[in-house]
């Protein structure tokens, strides 16, 4: 049964998970570090071209929301929206504000992985998603009860893979360990039939 959720309860949790992946983006940014998903596009593309990671950030992630507004809860769609709205604007902001020195790649890789999934799984639990791949993986979990962290952890590993031949060995080392800590997080705390949006329910 999914879970009910006070107004309060549900401003707090997002408030923490969007601060806790903005946060981790930026650190893995700044360490040179990739990530899977629509943000791993995103800000593979912002490390290439110079672009502010937030504006791609959005724009590639609008697709999915169409598959997510007919496919799954319309709240939960506004709330995704939101989010990533929220996440790239914080990101941008946290990039000129926070300045991480002496970070290696492998140890931002661990720590950036940790911080992705536990703000994820935050967001997971209440309803909402940071967008692209978790919309895709959330609605498999749903559809056919596959895990939604293992599901994503492949899809994020083949991004991975086809940049491979653009970074150093320690780059993909630390970019693999980032990925694969993330969705592990979310592989063992976000299980089929728990804190979802239901597949055609139209929630408010």
């Amino acid at each position: 049964m999914k879970p009910n959720h006070a107004l309060h309860e549900d401003l707090f949790a997002l408030a923490i998970g969007i601060l806790t992946l903005s946060f981790a983006i930026v650190l893995l940014k700044q360490a040179g570090v990739l990530v899977g998903g629509v943000a791993g596009l995103a800000l593979l593309v912002s490390q290439l071209s110079g672009w502010g990671f937030g504006a791609l950030f959005f724009a590639i992630s609008a697709p999915f929301y169409l598959m997510s507004w007919f496919r799954m809860s319309r709240g939960f769609t506004i709330k995704s929206l939101v989010t990533v709205g929220l996440v790239s604007w914080l990101t941008d902001l946290l990039q000129h504000t926070i300045v991480i020195q002496g970070l290696t790649p492998l140890m931002a890789g661990a720590i950036g992985g940790v911080l992705c999934g536990v703000g994820l799984l935050v967001l997971f639990r209440h309803h909402s998603s940071a967008g692209g791949f978790n919309v895709l993986a959330l609605y498999c979990q749903e559809r056919f009860g596959w895990r939604a962290g293992y599901l994503q952890m492949g899809l994020d590993l083949m991004i991975l893979l086809a940049t491979a031949l653009l970074f150093s060995v320690e780059t993909l080392l630390a970019s693999t360990l980032c990925i694969v800590l993330m969705n592990l997080v979310l592989g063992f705390n976000h299980r089929p039939g728990r804190y979802v949006a239901q597949p055609g329910m139209a929630s408010s």
